[in-house]
This record gives structure tokens, C-alpha cells and sequence, in this order.
């Protein structure tokens, strides 16, 4: 059977909400909001339904310490849950008006008179390097939320932060970022800020960066990839360090058919791959499988007979999705299906919720 997507994009500025866009697609779906201009200050951005629309944006007068935000919600209104993700690209930096301080900084010489560099000189005499690369000195930072319909507004739902002024621009460049999943009729609530570093010196004044921004969003497929996470309140992930699980899995089963590999855990440690339902201890959850590492690694497999969907009626985040956790195995206690200890510095989280339907029950 052959399932649609419907994504619009509602893209909200700083000061304005700008406007709807929306499309449809056959398994995925990608918009993209292009040529937004970062220079400083406020950022307004507008998608049209159904097409790709430039409506530049400029945040003016950004000085060091300073932080602009862009933020906006993805929608998915269809009938499928589908996981989505965030692309930076085309980033493109420029001089804009060449201050005395760029001058200097890139081996112009300043006239005082015209107030202009001279970059070449008499004859070509010297070569002048221009300092503009500003997306290495913009610290980035990233978080979602998806806040279940009819739940209580401020605890209700889903949240992490992917990024916290841990990365610059450059360093997320044309990289596609994951955001999570958005359950059917939800929304995902996405923020952004862009930080001017403290230590930027006046060879930015006037430089501009423009770039493009893409989401990409598809049906889920079975794949979810677990991190270690900062814990509560934030649930920041701790990206970069190898620590790390990726669960292949049948979304649609009699039994729960699934691959799990994961590295950088503990070594000689026994640990239990779980369906953790909210709220704690996690009682309507279920154990998948349990394991000892090899090293720091770790590789299960199998087919489970759950006798349960995921997730189950009795979750706080049912009927949206459900939660998989890497634990210790002395913290789980699989008899009465519950979490008994809590070390979530030894563990891996979900970095989205997932759905698993139980074709047996």
C-alpha cells in the first residue's frame, strides 16, 4: 500500500509570524527556505505553499556577545508519524563594507582620506586576504519540542537539545542534521540561535553571511539511532564522543524483529535494551533484549515476542510514539517491568520516539 506524507512548514520570525507553506510528496519531503542573509539583528522568512520562496532576512548590528534567533514549526497533518531533518547549506560569506580593522587584519592599507582599502597597491605590490569567514565565529545552537496535542502545554511531550553553543555554523555546514520524529496531527517546535562570539575583534564589523535552510522529512523506516544524553531537564545530547547505538527495526511485525549495535559503553558491562514508557519507573514498558559488552561494544539481535505495540495505552507519550533506552542491567527489573536504579551517564537514549505495530495482538 502506498502511503502519503503532507508537511507544511509555518516559519515564525522574531518579531513576525510570516507565513504557511505546504507540499506533497510520496515518502519524503523536502522544503527549503534560500538565500536568507545574516548580517544582524531581525529575521523575517516566508515559504509559500507548494514552492520554494526567497524572502531574505537580515539580523543588523550584530556585535560579539550578541544572539540572534530564528524559530519555527514544522506540521505534519497526515496520517503518518515521520522523522525530519535540519540542513544548513550554501553558506556564503562577504566582506560587505571593508572597515579599517578588516583592512588592516587582511594587508590592505588604509587611506584615511577616501576611507577605503587599498588591496592590491602600486602595481599589484601586495596581495590582500580578505576576513570575512564569520560562520566560523557564530557559535550555533539547536533544540525541538514536540508538545502532544491536548496535553498539558508545558510538560507535555517530547524535547532535546541537539546542539548548545557547543559548534559553530561552519562546523554543521552542509550537514543533515536529525531532529526527531513528529507523530500524526503533531507539531515540532524548532528553535535556533546564532551567538557572535566574545572574542570576535572588529574584522567582522560589516561582514554578511548568507545560507540556505532545508527540511527534509520521510517516513519512518525502521532505524533509530540512541546517544548518551545530559539528562533532566535539558536531555542534551553529548555528540562527538563515539558513544553511540543504532536499532534497525520492523515497524510492522508478529514479533519485534531487530538488529543493535552500539560502541563506546562500558567494558565487561552487562546492559538491557528496553522500551521505557512514561512515566517513571517505566511499569508499561517492556525488556527486548539484555547483553554483555565485547570491549566497549555491543551487538544484539533477534525477534521478540513483545505481545504489545509500541507504544501502549498505558504511556504518557501513547499514542504519539515510545521511548527506547539502553540501561544497565541492574537497573532494570524485567519481572515487574520497571526502572529500579538510575545511572544516565552509562546510558543510551532515544533520539526520537518510534511506533511498532504488533500484528499478533
Amino acid at each position: 500500500m502506498t502511503k502519503k506524507i503532507l508537511i507544511s512548514l509555518t516559519v515564525i520570525g522574531v518579531v513576525a509570524a510570516i507565513a504557511i507553506g505546504g507540499t506533497i510528496a510520496y515518502f519524503s519531503d523536502t522544503e527549503t527556505v534560500p538565500n536568507n542573509t545574516f548580517s544582524t539583528g531581525i529575521i523575517d522568512i516566508e515559504l509559500e505553499p507548494g514552492d520554494s520562496y526567497v524572502f531574505p532576512f537580515t539580523i543588523k548590528d550584530m556585535k560579539p556577545c550578541e544572539t540572534g534567533y530564528i524559530t519555527f514549526e514544522i506540521h505534519n497533518p497526515g496520517n503518518n508519524p515521520v522523522n525530519v531533518w535540519k540542513h544548513i547549506k550554501n553558506v556564503v560569506t562577504e566582506d560587505g563594507i571593508i572597515t579599517e580593522p578588516e583592512c588592516e587584519y587582511g594587508g590592505g592599507i588604509w587611506d584615511p582620506n577616501s576611507k577605503a582599502c587599498d588591496v592590491e597597491g602600486e602595481g599589484g605590490s601586495w596581495e590582500y586576504e580578505p576576513w570575512h569567514r564569520i560562520d566560523k565565529w557564530i557559535l550555533y545552537d539547536l533544540s525541538v519540542k514536540v508538545p502532544f496535542h491536548g496535553g498539558d502545554p508545558v510538560n507535555s511531550g517530547w524535547w532535546q537539545i541537539i546542539y548548545d553553543e557547543n559548534v559553530t555554523v561552519a562546523d554543521i555546514t552542509s550537514k543533515m542534521v536529525f531532529l526527531g520524529m513528529i507523530p500524526p496531527h503533531e507539531i515540532m517546535e524548532v528553535t535556533q540561535s546564532y551567538h557572535l562570539k566574545p572574542e570576535t575583534e572588529n574584522w567582522a564589523q560589516a561582514d554578511t553571511m548568507t545560507f540556505d535552510i532545508e527540511i527534509y522529512a520521510e517516513q519512518l523506516r525502521g532505524k533509530l539511532t540512541l546517544e548518551n544524553k545530559s539528562g533532566a531537564p535539558d536531555w542534551q545530547l553529548l555528540l562527538g564522543d563515539g558513544i553511540k547505538g543504532i536499532l534497525t527495526y520492523d515497524l510492522t511485525s508478529p514479533t519485534f524483529d531487530y538488529t543493535f549495535s552500539a560502541t563506546g559503553l562500558q567494558d565487561d558491562a552487562d546492559y538491557c535494551l528496553i522500551y521505557y514508557a512514561d512515566p517513571w519507573p517505566g511499569t508499561n514498558g517492556k525488556e527486548i533484549a539484555c547483553g554483555l559488552t565485547s570491549g566497549t561494544d555491543l551487538d544484539l539481535s533477534g525477534s521478540v515476542d513483545l505481545g504489545m505495540d509500541i507504544p501502549v495505552s498505558g504511556d504518557n507519550n501513547y499514542p504519539e510514539g515510545g521511548k527506547i533506552w539502553l540501561v544497565l542491567d541492574n537497573d532494570y527489573d524485567d519481572a515487574n517491568h520497571k526502572m529500579t536504579g538510575w545511572n544516565p551517564d552509562k546510558y543510551l537514549f532515544e533520539t526520537a520516539l518510534i511506533t511498532y505495530d504488533d500484528t499478533d495482538i
